[in-house]
C-alpha cells in the first residue's frame, strides 16, 4: 500500500457484510450490484482459481476493471490501457460450517477517483433480460434505435446504455430471424411474402446479384392512377454492401406522396438505371403511359437513362438540392459580408418569372461577384448553362 497516492477512495464499509450467500450466482450478483451502486465496476480477476486459469473454483477474487498494471512490450505500435493499478480485491470463498459462500474484503481503495456516473461502460451498459425483450418489442414496432433508448432514460433516469448497445441487440434479433439465409436471401423472402412485384438479375455466369427492383401491388394501383410526377432519388451507405437504395416517388392530385417503388443497383452507371427505369415501365397498365415530370438531383446517369427510357418525360432537377449546393460553393468564394445578399440574388435569378426578368436578374448576380470569378463561373457552367431549363422558373 505504500504506492498508493495520497489522495484514494475507500469503498471497504459498502462491501463488507456478515450475510452468507447460498450459491456462487448470488454472492456474485450481490458484488456487481453494490458495485454499480457506489459507482464501482467490479469484474472477476483472472487469478480466480487455485491453478492460476479462469475457471469455476472454491474461491474467487473481484477486482476493478482498472486492477492490475499494463504490459510494455517491445513492439513499436503505441498502445494504451485502462489498467491503473488500483488495488481493489474481494475474495469469495464458502463457509466451513457449510453456511455458504462469504466475503473477505482485502482491500477496498481505489486509487483514481469513481466517475459520477458509469455511463460508457461497456460492462455496465449491458441489457438485462427485461432490457432485451424492450428493444425486441420496439423494434418490431418500427421504433428507430435513439428513441428505444430514450424510453430506457424515460423509464429509469439512470440507466446508462449506449445507442450501441441498442444497435448490437437489434442485430441479433435480425439474425435469428433470418436463420440461415443470406440478407439478399432474406429480403427475397419477405418480398415474396408480402407478394410484391418484383425482379432481380445476376452477374453473369454467377449468382451475386446485381440489381434488385420491388413494388408493393398498392403502389402499381396508385402509381397507374397518379402517373402524372415522380421524383427519384438514391440515398447512400445505408447497408452492409454499401449499395445505393434507389427510390421511386409518386404525387397524387392532392399533392400527397407515395413510394412506387424501390431499387438495390450494383452502381449508379447508367446502364443500372436503365434496367430500374425498364422495369418501373413494365408497372405501368397501359403501355404508351409515362410520367410526364420526373424530378431528380443532378445525377448524370440518371439523366441520361431517363432520355432512352422515357423521351416524353420532362426531366426536372430539384431547386432544394440545387440551393443547397449553390450556397455551400457561395461560403467557400465569397466573404461573410456578402453571402446573404448573393444568396438573394441566387434565389431572385431562379424564381425568375420569364426570360426579361433573368437577364436582369442574372446581370445583377454578375455584378455582386465581379470578384469572385470562381463562384459565378461555378453557377454558370454547372447549373445554368446546360441545366437552366430544367430548374429557373421561366
Amino acid at each position: 500500500m505504500e504506492n498508493l497516492p495520497q489522495i484514494c477512495v475507500d469503498t471497504y464499509d459498502a462491501f463488507i457484510t456478515t450475510e452468507r450467500f447460498g450459491t456462487r450466482e448470488e454472492v456474485i450478483r450481490w458484488i456487481k450490484e453494490v458495485g454499480i451502486d457506489n459507482k464501482v465496476t467490479v469484474i472477476i480477476s483472472p487469478s480466480d482459481s487455485e491453478t492460476g486459469k479462469r475457471g469455476r473454483s472454491n474461491k474467487l477474487i473481484f477486482g476493478r476493471d482498472k486492477g492490475g498494471k499494463h504490459k510494455s512490450t517491445d513492439s513499436e505500435t503505441q498502445s494504451a490501457s485502462k489498467k491503473c493499478g488500483s488495488p481493489f480485491k474481494i475474495r469469495l470463498t464458502p463457509a466451513k460450517d457449510g453456511s455458504g459462500w462469504k466475503i473477505d474484503v482485502k482491500c477496498g481503495l481505489h486509487s483514481h477517483g469513481l466517475p459520477d456516473r458509469l455511463e460508457g461502460h461497456s460492462f455496465i451498459g449491458r441489457l438485462t433480460t427485461d432490457e432485451k425483450q424492450h428493444v425486441a418489442d420496439l423494434t418490431k414496432r418500427h421504433v428507430p434505435p435513439r428513441h428505444i433508448l430514450l424510453s430506457f432514460q424515460d423509464r429509469d433516469p439512470e440507466n446508462v446504455t449506449l445507442i450501441t448497445q441498442v444497435y448490437k441487440h437489434k442485430s441479433v434479433i435480425q439474425k435469428e430471424i433470418r436463420g440461415s439465409r443470406s440478407e439478399i436471401q432474406h429480403l427475397f423472402k419477405l418480398i415474396e411474402d408480402a407478394d410484391y412485384v418484383y425482379w432481380s438479375r445476376k452477374r453473369d455466369d454467377s449468382e451475386v446479384v446485381r440489381d434488385i427492383f420491388w413494388a408493393h401491388p398498392d403502389s402499381v394501383k396508385l402509381l397507374n392512377i397518379f402517373p402524372i410526377v415522380l421524383v427519384m432519388d438514391s440515398t447512400y451507405k445505408t447497408n452492409k454492401y454499401r449499395q445505393p437504395l434507389f427510390e421511386i416517388v409518386g404525387m397524387t392530385s392532392t399533392e400527397l406522396t407515395f413510394v412506387v417503388a424501390f431499387a438495390y443497383m450494383e452502381s449508379e452507371q447508367t446502364e443500372n438505371f436503365c434496367w430500374v427505369l425498364e422495369k418501373l415501365k413494365e408497372l405501368f397498365v397501359k403501355k404508351d403511359l409515362c410520367p410526364q415530370v420526373i424530378l431528380t438531383d443532378r445525377d448524370l446517369a440518371l439523366m441520361k437513362a431517363i432520355e432512352i427510357v422515357f423521351p416524353r418525360s420532362i426531366n426536372l432537377l430539384c431547386r432544394f438540392h440545387i440551393n443547397k449546393n449553390v450556397s455551400a460553393k457561395c461560403k467557400q468564394h465569397v466573404v461573410n459580408d456578402l453571402q446573404k445578399t448573393i444568396d438573394t440574388l441566387w434565389m431572385e435569378v431562379v424564381w425568375a418569372s420569364d426570360e426579361v426578368e433573368y437577364g436582369q436578374r442574372l446581370h445583377q448576380l454578375e455584378q455582386a461577384c465581379v470578384d469572385y470569378s470562381g463562384f459565378i463561373n461555378y453557377v454558370k457552367d454547372t447549373w445554368l448553362t446546360p441545366h437552366g431549363h430544367r430548374f429557373v422558373g421561366l
